[in-house]
């Protein structure tokens, strides 16, 4: 049985450990910033608590799952694979295009290790029901993409990496990076991106006083793609109201696909939206009105037990490599390039 190590005791824990063990892949050990933290959690986790370095040199650890803030990724994953590891890396891939690249360049040094984002809605049954489909309703006119979160809209709320742009953090790096993968898992390469990018809460909480927030909490950016299509995605973690389901509307020449949660919906021209694929949410860490991160999580999990286990790579095969990484990480660029440019459009 693979045995997996999980540098991050926030993610990491709390959804990755549970469901990797869920899938039959079995977890030895967790690293993080705060040694009393990652002990106490290794503890009722029962695994090993280590420095993130003594992690990657286990002999015995095949798999290194990095859910750390995105400044943190090259140095471990690169770390990582030079210890001849498996990487499992949180999205998005890093902090820009060029950190993004060196990561490609370690992954291709260990052209035999497995190197992969975790963008695991890839592996909801939806969306691969989806990636079937897709030709159903082509040419693919525009898609509609929206996520709006109430999570960050609190002014109390206390200050974390998420609010800081220098490690990564924003809700277009968070939630943009899955949006730009879904489109690109399931239509093609996006070509130019226009963006508004806004920060609402600029103080936060902080050791008894307060602390500026330099990453955004609000997203508006419209896309061209290489297929002629165009996209327009809302991103928002301050809304107002109630947390609502993350939903992805591809609209086609005659006809339309929606992914929402666990479900896809069809719809011909004219006529209502009807489920062709999924149902409810499952109740599994992770999953939430955001999206079926857990469900993907398990079911990404499996594919890696068949990898290295039953050395089945190609159950993989519809992963997020480290090279879907960066062409992500580059759309992600062009949108900050273009907000600190009163929203002109940017080359990806």
């Amino acid at each position: 049985m693979a045995k997996v190590g999980v540098i991050g005791t926030g993610w990491g824990a709390r959804v990755q450990v549970p469901i990797f063990r869920e899938a039959g892949l079995e977890v030895v050990a967790i690293a993080g910033h705060d040694r009393e933290k990652t002990r106490k959690t290794a503890a009722e986790l029962s695994v090993e608590p280590l420095e993130w370095q003594q992690l990657i040199a286990r002999p015995e650890i095949d798999l290194v799952t990095i859910a750390t803030p995105p400044s943190e990724h090259v140095k471990m994953a690169t770390a990582a694979l030079d210890a001849n590891k498996h990487v499992l890396c949180e999205k998005p891939t890093a902090l820009n295009a060029a950190e993004a690249e060196r990561l490609v360049s370690a992954a291709e040094r260990h052209g035999d290790r497995i190197a992969l984002v975790d963008h695991e809605l890839r592996f909801v049954p939806a969306w691969q029901e989806a990636r079937e489909r897709i030709g159903a309703i082509e040419p693919i006119r525009y898609v509609e993409a929206r996520y709006s979160s109430p999570s960050w809209g609190d002014r109390s709320r206390p200050w974390k990496w998420w609010n800081d742009e220098k490690q990564g953090g924003g809700v277009w790096g968070a939630v943009g990076s899955h949006l730009i993968d879904a489109i690109r898992y399931l239509i093609g390469d996006i070509r130019e991106a226009q963006a508004l990018l806004h920060t609402f809460v600029r103080q936060r909480p902080a050791n008894g006083g307060t602390r500026p927030v330099t990453a955004d909490d609000f997203a508006a950016v419209h896309l061209r793609l290489a297929t002629g299509s165009v996209a327009t995605l809302t991103c928002s973690a301050v809304a107002g109201g109630a947390d609502e389901p993350n939903v992805v509307t591809i609209h086609g020449e005659s006809a339309a696909m929606r992914l929402s949660g666990e479900e896809l919906l069809f719809a011909k021209r004219g006529e209502p939206f009807a489920r062709v694929a999924g149902g409810a949410m499952a109740k599994r860490p992770g999953n939430s009105m955001g999206g079926a991160f857990g469900t993907g999580t398990y079911h990404l999990a499996l594919a890696l037990r068949a990898a290295l286990d039953e050395g089945k790579r190609d159950a993989l095969a519809t992963a997020a490599t480290f090279r879907d990484g960066l062409e992500q990480q580059r759309v992600l660029d062009a949108a900050r390039r273009s907000a600190q440019h009163d929203g002109c459009w940017e080359t990806v």
